[in-house]
């Protein structure tokens, strides 16, 4: 049976570098903590900012994270 704390995560919209528009990838852990960057629950190593209100409304959820948090 898993803890609380492994069974943690947080979302947060991450800019694309190369083209406009991003994602919201999955993080473990209860909150972003202000870390520069980390690696997301998909696998992806990505820089992390404080996002702005449209990053949220537009930025796509991140397919392969929401799909490995269901099959956990």
């Amino acid at each position: 049976m898993h803890t609380e704390q492994a069974q943690r995560h947080f979302w947060l919209p991450i800019p694309n570098e190369n083209v406009p528009g991003g994602l919201r990838h999955a993080f473990r852990g209860a909150r972003w903590e202000g870390l520069a960057s980390a690696e997301a629950v998909c696998g992806d190593l990505v820089a992390m900012a404080q996002p702005s209100e449209l990053d949220w409304i537009y930025f796509p959820t991140c397919a392969e994270c929401n799909s490995r948090l269901k099959g956990e």
